[in-house]
């Protein structure tokens, strides 16, 4: 036992803390907050079995549901406004999955660092390096999905680096990694892109291999199952969501003679399960597409490696006092990462460098922009959470950056960085848990944010 704590201790501190840190306060605020007006509807929609439309795929709504109904969440509620009170014994349940995976995203991205080779120190700082980053507490504390996103495509990642050490145990491997790729895109099309350096991947071992045979192999794994998993979602989707609903008015008269209740009058055939599958697909595009709202904390990709334009998620006003909930990022943590990043793309242009600094680093920096160029070509309003994905790539270049050059640094320094990260988190602690401040306090934070802004 002694010795099992010795080898594990620095992954035990992490599970305590992530679960601490995701589970406290989990029912506060006991209002909604952002985008829970929207997802809290989605949810509950499975309860009422009304059909919805939303621009997402269904999946991490999907999970939600699930675990509410085994918790006894009946979907009464209508999530009609941000700042609505709900009682707190239900949205302890409707945020409790998505705190449980925010809290295994952070283990998961230890054992990852483990497995493409770098050190056990340089697993934890990574580790660290999340648990206490604001941002990804805030997007896994409330009834929304970026972290099931997350979770899944770092496992298809997670999965398809790890040691093959016979056939076999290389085609498991694989097939979960394809697995997870499939559940990370049903849960928002952004997390395609965990498919999309697979396939890349592939493709590089081939052109430097050239065997057609485990090309065609791999490549036949990683299109058809995440296909299958993806329809599969969808068939789910469409079996609880029987009767007419809010979203009717997204699809054609056909789509809409398949729910009970419809109120089409015209003699027109109902569509069969491919026809719904491809139309709610092209509609789900075509609203992503032509979305031109606008939105105060909306911002672009370029803003988005500093941490500008924080999102403000809530705010209440209690005798003198206010509270406000802010998507906002750890600034030492994320300044020091796009440093990592331009340093790490710098390095491979050096020699000698590029002798100390294995191919994962290409991996990784190539990872990272694949997460952040698209954003380029979307014309939709976006927003700085769509950086998480890019962001957790460019901390494991960090800390791939650490492990090979600078791991011999004193741990004063070390652990001097991870301290200045605590107190930093601890400093925004309040706007990211709602908690209630003086008018005067918080007109520090309001400082920040416009700096930021």
């Amino acid at each position: 036992m002694k010795n099992y704590f010795k080898s594990n201790w620095q992954v035990i501190i992490l599970l305590i803390l992530v679960f601490s840190t995701r589970l406290l306060f989990l029912d506060y605020p006991a209002e909604v907050v952002f985008d829970e007006v929207h997802f809290g509807k989605f949810v509950s929609a499975y309860f009422t079995n009304q059909y919805y439309f939303d621009i997402h795929p269904p999946l991490g709504k999907l999970m939600i549901a699930g675990i509410a109904k085994i918790f006894g969440y009946q979907g009464n509620f209508d999530f009609s406004q941000i700042g609505e009170a709900f009682n707190t014994r239900s949205l302890f349940i409707l945020r409790f999955l998505p705190a449980f995976f925010g809290a295994l995203f952070i283990v998961l991205i230890y054992k990852f660092i483990l497995a493409i080779g770098l050190s056990r120190k340089a697993a934890f700082l990574g580790g660290f390096l999340l648990l206490f980053d604001n941002a990804y507490l805030v997007q896994s504390k409330f009834i929304l999905v970026d972290i099931f996103l997350l979770f899944f495509g770092f496992t298809s990642l997670y999965f398809f680096v790890l040691d093959k050490n016979s056939t076999k145990k290389q085609i498991l491997f694989l097939i979960f990694s394809a697995i997870f790729a499939g559940l990370s895109f049903s849960v928002k099309w952004t997390g395609l892109s965990f498919l999309g350096i697979i396939l890349f991947f592939i493709f590089l071992d081939f052109l430097k291999n050239l065997k057609v045979k485990d090309f065609l192999q791999k490549s036949m794994i990683f299109i058809f199952i995440p296909f299958f998993i993806y329809l599969s979602i969808f068939a789910i989707h469409f079996n609880l969501l029987k009767n007419s609903g809010p979203g009717d008015s997204f699809m054609s008269i056909s789509f809409q003679k398949t729910l009970s209740g419809n109120k089409v009058t015209e003699d027109v055939k109902p569509l069969a399960f491919w026809n719904k599958f491809a139309e709610l697909n092209v509609a789900m595009y075509k609203y992503n597409a032509g979305i031109k709202a606008e939105h105060p904390n909306a911002s672009k990709w370029s803003e988005w490696p500093l941490g500008e334009k924080p999102i403000w998620y809530w705010v209440k006003y209690l005798d003198g006092k206010v509270a406000n909930i802010y998507f906002i990022g750890n600034p030492l943590t994320w300044w020091i990462v796009l440093i990592s990043v331009l340093s790490g793309l710098f390095l491979i242009t050096l020699k000698r460098f590029r002798k100390r600094l294995s191919p994962l680093i290409y991996f990784l920096i190539f990872s990272y922009f694949i997460n952040l160029i698209p954003f380029i070509f979307v014309s939709r309003v976006s927003f700085l959470y769509h950086y998480l994905p890019a962001l957790t790539f460019g901390i494991l270049i960090l800390v791939f950056l650490y492990d090979k050059l600078f791991k011999k640094i004193s741990n004063f320094f070390y652990f001097g960085f991870l301290v200045a990260v605590f107190l930093i988190f601890l400093f925004l602690a309040p706007i990211t848990y709602g908690f209630p401040i003086s008018s005067n306090f918080y007109q520090i934070y309001n400082l920040l944010i416009k700096f930021l802004s």
